[in-house]
């Protein structure tokens, strides 16, 4: 029955693409994009539709951000991002030492005369 679900909202998705692409300029003009233009909104529809009832009906129990998840997992995403967090830190941890090691700047009032050093 799954399936029959996913095919169904997969074409309609399609075809609402198609009445979304002629929109109400095409409507009150009278006149129709021209067919390679309706053509590629109708693949676009029906793939973006067509993984998104994928993801809706078959994706981890309904769930979509966990198969977002396991692709991310298959896609070793995870230890990217890791190691970017890791260099991110290290970055944050070399611009404090940068900061400790620079003096800290008077915030009072500005005194004129020799500066201090």
């Amino acid at each position: 029955m799954q399936t029959l679900y996913l095919i169904v909202i997969t074409i309609l998705g399609g075809l609402l693409s198609l009445f979304g692409s002629a929109g109400w300029g095409a409507f009150a003009e009278k006149k129709l994009p021209e067919t390679p233009v309706l053509f590629r909104w109708f693949v676009t529809g029906t793939l973006s539709s067509g993984l998104a009832a994928y993801a809706w009906l078959f994706g981890a129990g309904g769930d979509p951000t966990k198969l977002l998840e396991s692709v991310g997992e298959a896609l070793e995403v995870k230890e990217v991002m890791e190691g970017l967090t890791s260099a991110v830190n290290a970055t944050t941890e070399v611009a404090k030492t940068v900061a400790d090691a620079v003096p800290e700047i008077p915030t009072g009032e500005m005194t004129i005369g020799m500066p201090t050093f």
